[in-house]
């Protein structure tokens, strides 16, 4: 019970008892609560049974200086039956003691309400708000993260596929581009026509009507003859147009993109390429920033959150520490009574046993007052231990309530301590997590892109490499057939060279016999070049004297050397 009374006057910021009590209730601070209720405590604390309270014997004792042992003694020594009172005296002591327990269990009513006015009203709409927010910028944050990892995905997939699927892939979407381009045209064109028979139709409809007005006898009798004939005329060409409108919502129902994948394997990973490549760079980069923004944002909220629970946790402790004080307060008072009481009927079992004893030579008188003495006494000890029931109850139930508060204390000392570390470590680890995954979407775009372009470029080797081996064999068919060509020449020039050689024999061959021919000729040119002289000369030898038989006898000189020169025949070098 000492131990008990000693932790009671140890309670933080308190040296007494009204102080431990003051602390309890609040006494000279603004308790958050609403006037209303602050008017009804106050109303009930000064309420005319307590109105006098602070004249209050065992009140004055409680909240007068001193130390917690001499409040006991004194409180012991009101309690305890005193002989030389009278006895309504002494019955009054006890009327005033059960007064400043009611009151007691009034302040505690109050301080629980006081505190039950203190309660965080705003915990249940921090609930939603924790819930609402958080999970709204967590799907936020996965709305804008899934389709970046489902396009790279895809890239993945389609890059780790077979052999030249990602380019065949890639071609399939271009060949649908234009595909579907083509339809968009058909389809524009085909609209437009629709367009221009509805409106002929409509133009028609329009003259059909004009020509039914014009009627003969100043609109009294029928259509005119020549208006029938044009109507039955433009009847038949709305008809005409009619077919043409049915036959092109036919057409224009068929037409529709159709073409059939080659890569059906790979159809979750060609819409998400073709998804990639129907949005621009600068949408991409939006895209992006957009799931930056989203996770800066997420880290934001989580902060702003995790702090405002932790604010509530913490106003939460000032309660809990509240209820403490209030609970130490009211223990240490009834730690205080409880001995007293204790006390008190110590003193009361020796008045009684004195008054027990029947003395020697007792007179009728003085054993009449003696019995109504013990009699009292025993009444005093009867509604005292009535109220020591009642106090120690209310004692036992405070220490009750000391360990509730003190559980609650702990669990939410440990709920402040990791709600302060989630906001603090648990919110920078997320954002250092966040970080660090954006930094690895960012990067897997870009290895993506590496490895695509690694590949782009091996297929582009491949196509050169391809090319340049035909040429290659281009090249080498080229060169054998050069050579075939110059076999051919070969061939050729052998067959002019035989034509040449028995050209050249052929030609020898003339020539040698020219050579004769011309030998001759020219040896039988100059006999009859002699016989033409000696023909032109016969006159004038004749006629000079000169006889044959001289001439005759010189022999024909031969001619000279330069001679051959005026020879037209000397030329030729036979």
């Amino acid at each position: 019970m000492s131990n008990e009374h000693e932790s009671g006057a140890k309670l933080k910021r308190q040296e007494t008892t009204q102080d431990i009590l003051d602390a309890a209730l609040n006494r000279g601070r603004k308790a958050k609560t609403s006037d209303d209720t602050q008017e009804q405590v106050t109303q009930r604390t000064d309420s005319k049974k307590f109105a006098q309270i602070e004249a209050n014997s065992f009140y004055k004792i409680i909240f007068s200086e001193g130390d917690p042992e001499a409040k006991k003694e004194a409180i012991a020594k009101q309690l305890a039956y005193d002989l030389a009172d009278e006895k309504a005296d002494n019955k009054n002591k006890l009327a005033e003691f059960e007064l400043f327990k009611e009151w007691l269990m009034e302040q505690r009513k109050d301080m629980a309400q006081g505190i039950i006015n203190l309660t965080d009203t705003d915990a249940f709409s921090e609930l939603k708000d924790v819930f609402d927010d958080m999970n709204q910028g967590l799907l936020d944050f996965e709305k804008q993260m899934s389709p970046l990892t489902d396009i790279l995905d895809a890239v993945y997939r389609l890059r780790m596929a077979s052999d030249g699927a990602m380019f065949d892939v890639f071609r399939e979407i271009q060949d649908d581009k234009l595909e579907e381009e083509r339809i968009a045209l058909l389809r524009q064109q085909q609209d437009q026509q629709l367009n221009s028979f509805n409106s002929e139709v409509g133009n028609l409809q329009g003259e059909i009507k004009h020509l039914q007005d014009q009627k003969t006898w100043f609109g009294l009798g029928g259509t005119k003859k020549s208006a029938l004939a044009e109507i039955a005329q433009k009847e038949v060409a709305l008809e005409q147009q009619r077919d043409s409108i049915k036959q092109l919502t036919e057409k224009i129902e068929r037409t529709s993109f159709n073409r059939v994948s080659e890569y059906a394997e790979f159809a979750v990973e060609k819409a998400k390429l073709r998804e990639l490549l129907d949005i621009s760079s600068d949408e991409h980069k939006a895209r992006q920033q957009a799931l930056v923004e989203s996770a800066n944002n997420f880290v934001d909220m989580a902060d702003e959150r995790t702090g405002n629970v932790l604010q509530h946790l913490e106003g939460i402790n000032d309660q809990i520490d509240r209820l403490g004080d209030s609970n130490g307060g009211l223990r240490n008072v009834y730690a205080i009574i409880s001995e007293a009481v204790q006390d008190a009927e110590s003193v009361n079992t020796n008045i009684r046993d004195s008054l027990t004893e029947e003395p020697t030579e007792e007179s009728n008188i003085a054993k009449m007052r003696r019995e109504n003495n013990k009699m009292a006494v025993e009444n005093h000890v009867t509604a005292l231990t009535a109220a020591k029931v009642d106090t120690m109850g209310t004692f036992g139930d405070l220490t009750a309530e000391s360990y509730r508060i003190k559980a609650m204390k702990d669990s939410n000392d440990g709920q402040v301590s990791k709600t302060r570390s989630l906001n603090s470590k648990g919110v920078s680890g997320v954002a250092s997590r966040l970080s660090t995954v954006l930094q690895g979407v960012s990067m897997a775009a870009l290895s993506e892109s590496a490895e695509i372009a690694q590949m782009t470029l091996e297929r582009m080797n491949d196509q050169t490499n391809r090319m340049a081996q035909q040429e290659a064999l281009k090249n080498a068919m080229g060169i054998s057939q050069e050579n075939d060509a110059l076999v051919k020449a070969i061939e050729e020039l052998e067959s002019y060279g035989k034509v040449a050689r028995a050209a050249t024999d052929i030609s020898r061959e003339g020539y040698q016999e020219m050579r004769l021919n011309l030998a001759e000729l020219e040896k039988t040119a100059k006999d009859v070049s002699e016989a033409v002289k000696e023909a032109v000369a016969v006159g004038a030898d004749v006629m000079q004297g000169d006889a044959p038989e001289q001439q005759q006898a010189e022999p024909a000189a031969e001619p000279a050397d330069d001679d051959k020169g005026d020879n037209p025949f000397s030329k030729l070098n036979i």
